[in-house]
């Protein structure tokens, strides 16, 4: 079953891809994005320091990008935290000791 749909994935894609070729405009595009990509494998090739450089670099971008964003939504959720104890303790407060009655706040019943 896995193959027939890996089979049948890989066709489509490429009918659909040849298709989208008889466009020139995209024929054009395709074909410089083919051309850059050739280019900077050629330099790559011949320079792999900079290859590594570039993957170094690029890795630690993401991984920063990942510390920040990990940092920020801990924040978020230490705030949330902090706002649910702050309505705990006003809830608390409201409720009645006798018979399990909340106080009704100033000009909450008097909708006329």
């Amino acid at each position: 079953m896995k193959s027939k749909f890996t089979l049948g994935l890989t066709i489509g894609a490429t009918v659909g891809g040849l298709i989208s070729l008889y466009d020139a405009q995209t024929r054009r595009h395709v074909r410089g994005s083919m051309m850059r990509a050739g280019s900077e494998t050629m330099f790559y090739l011949r320079n792999p320091g900079v290859f590594v450089d570039d993957v170094k670099t690029s890795y630690a971008k993401v991984a920063t990008s990942l510390s920040t964003t990990a940092d920020k939504g801990l924040r978020g959720v230490e705030e949330v935290q902090h706002a649910l104890q702050k309505v705990s303790k006003l809830d608390d407060q409201l409720e009645l000791p006798a018979g399990n009655q909340t106080k009704k706040l100033a000009g909450a019943g008097s909708a006329r």
